[in-house]
């Protein structure tokens, strides 16, 4: 009790240890490293799951298979992921990898729902109206899947930053990433510096949380 007493540090100490990573030459490139393999491994998984969200909506068995394989991935505890990774790939790619595989299900599960709850009766209105298929993926399935892919990738985006963190804490190649800065301040058993990174992380999923939010509001304004 005493011991944690007395390394437990205050809201001052954590702040302190905020403003003194801030000010330091090597914080924007820090997180720019986090944020770069973050988005990267997002754009990696968006276009698979976009492009097999709408073949599963066409053919019923790809559907059934994407729902097993994803249910299985979902089952995996994230840190089996992280160590296989660390053992059968190159190091330098392994966070990106690993934050695809966690982050791919949710953007397919959205997508595939978004696809599967579009109102057939406007389907079937916009073909007896002699609608392009064009017009019909425009006008009726572009609007239906929206708020869909902003959950998705709300979710995923949120899920990313904790998973990316996590595996470059795992992942000591680069010591220029918010995960090897916290684990740099776990061996000098600084829980400040440690609180300090995690506000950051926060923060920063927020900003980028706000963002998705701002781009899809002004484009349903401007639509």
């Amino acid at each position: 009790m005493g011991r944690k007493s007395m390394i437990f540090p205050s809201p001052y100490e954590v702040l302190v240890s905020l403003y003194s990573i801030i000010g330091s030459s090597y914080f924007l490139p820090t997180v720019f490293n986090t944020i770069k393999a973050v988005l990267l491994s997002f754009a990696l998984a968006f276009l698979p799951a976009l492009l097999l969200g709408i073949i599963s909506r066409l053919v019923p068995f790809i559907y059934r298979l994407m729902e097993f394989i994803t249910g299985f991935i979902r089952s995996i505890p994230t840190v089996a992921i992280i160590l296989t990774a660390l053992l059968l790939l190159p190091l330098s790619y392994t966070p990106v990898i690993i934050c695809y595989f966690v982050v791919f299900p949710v953007l397919y599960t959205n997508i595939s729902e978004g696809l599967r709850n579009v109102d057939v009766k406007l389907i079937e209105m916009a073909r007896v109206y002699r609608f392009s298929n064009a017009k019909i993926i425009r006008n009726i399935y572009i609007p239906s899947l929206k708020s869909y892919i902003i959950a998705g990738s709300r979710s995923a985006l949120g899920l990313n930053f904790k998973v990316m963190v996590t595996a470059e804490v795992f992942n000591f190649v680069n010591h220029r990433t918010i995960g090897a800065q916290m684990y740099m301040h776990k061996i000098g058993i600084d829980l400040a510096g440690i609180f300090a990174w995690a506000l950051i992380v926060a923060a920063v999923s927020i900003i980028f949380d706000l963002l998705i939010k701002i781009i899809f509001r002004e484009k349903t304004q401007n639509d």
